[in-house]
């Protein structure tokens, strides 16, 4: 964990979490404004699921500055020939060590997790406070899955056909649905039948717990699972560098391909990539691939009424449009495609409650408003 807290830096971005949470009751909570769309697309605070996060994250009240603050060693013991002033000496050494330790524990970065979210924070009493607050600098909402992520196909020919976890790595010709929005393998394969009108395509299953761990305002912070189906979809995109793959790239499977392609340096030229309702950093994910020579071609950027892949078009606007135009320059028909495909962008980038919801982060600062308060106004009116 870090020593430095993540928005240190910028401490007039933290605002209170909630009306519980202004320290009335327990310790003050507040939360910083640029998690306002990363919370706004994870947690619908009119539902019961949301409402159980939000309880989650006010627990933090209860938090003390030195939980689990380790014992300090003391030095050498006192002697009974050691004068007053010699022990005076060692007691204010020992004080001196307790104050930098409690201190140092207070701006270390700690982890809630409980059953429905992981919540990164620090306590520290910055100036304004009139007592040691929590400062939230992420919050991830968590679950469990039976179902492990990666690559499933259909194994076997024929009544014996199975649909399971695959080895294999040749997807030559192949079209691969990457998707986390998915309960399990098979609903994601039938979700792939439906949005590719193909009868036999394979998967790369996210499970929805790590799949939440992709954002779309701010750089994501992995865990292991996540950081392993990184790798072993780069392994499968440098593998395949020479042959024919289609990718469907759904939801917040844009997130993972965004980090997978870090480990990649091969060109991808035989590759093509297509984006239905694509979550995350989608502008900083297409110059990658067109640094990486991807084939992006018709109208490759699908959205269909997603709370969050509209609120990606929204903020990210400006870099997608930058990209569109380096792509190499179309021809015939696809030239009209790509001039319909910019302006559908950029219209959707216009609309105006998503618009409402990008510009909230600044709108937050200085309001008065907690996030929980503002949550609550925004969902009413999408």
């Amino acid at each position: 964990m870090a020593l430095s807290p993540r928005h240190i830096d910028d401490i007039g971005g933290y605002i209170y979490f909630s009306p519980l949470s202004r320290g009335a009751s327990g310790k003050p909570v507040k939360i910083h404004t640029n998690l306002f769309v990363d919370l706004f697309c994870a947690i619908n605070p009119n539902t019961n699921e949301g409402q159980t996060i939000i309880r989650d994250i006010e627990s933090l009240r209860a938090k003390m500055a030195t939980d689990s603050l380790p014992k300090p060693a003391m030095g050498p013991l006192d002697c009974p020939r050691d004068s007053a002033r010699h022990r005076e000496q060692l007691n204010r050494a020992r004080k001196l060590q307790r104050a930098m330790m409690e201190d140092q524990h207070m701006r270390r970065e700690r982890v809630l997790t409980t059953r429905n979210a992981r919540i990164y924070y620090h306590i520290n009493q910055q100036p304004g406070d009139r007592v040691p607050t929590v400062y939230i600098s992420e919050v991830q909402v968590v679950g469990t899955s039976d179902h492990e992520g990666g690559l499933y196909d259909n194994q076997g020919v024929g009544r014996r056909s199975r649909f399971e976890k695959s080895r294999a790595v040749d997807m030559k010709n192949r079209h691969v649905f990457l998707t986390g929005s998915s309960k399990t393998p098979r609903d994601a394969f039938d979700e792939a039948t439906y949005n590719t009108n193909l009868t036999n395509p394979a998967v790369f299953y996210i499970p929805r717990n790590v799949a939440n761990q992709f954002r779309i305002a701010k750089d994501s912070r992995l865990g292991k699972e996540a950081i392993a189906l990184s790798k072993e979809l780069a392994r499968l995109l440098s593998e395949n560098k020479n042959n024919r793959v289609v990718w469907y790239v759904e939801g917040n499977g844009a997130g993972l391909l965004q980090h997978a392609l870090n480990s990649v340096s091969a060109s991808l030229e035989n590759q093509s990539f297509k984006f239905i309702n694509a979550r995350g950093r989608l502008g900083d994910l297409l110059r990658k691939l067109n640094s990486k020579n991807a084939k992006m071609d018709g109208e490759f950027i699908g959205y269909n009424s997603d709370k969050g892949a509209l609120l990606t078009l929204t903020i990210h606007k400006t870099e997608i449009l930058e990209q569109l135009d380096k792509l190499p320059v179309p021809f015939g028909y696809e030239r009209i495609t790509r001039r319909y495909l910019k302006e559908q962008i950029s219209a959707l980038g216009r609309t105006g409650n998503a618009s409402r919801a990008a510009d909230q982060p600044n709108m937050l600062r200085g309001a008065g408003k907690t996030m929980v308060e503002v949550l609550m106004q925004v969902h009413g009116g999408c």
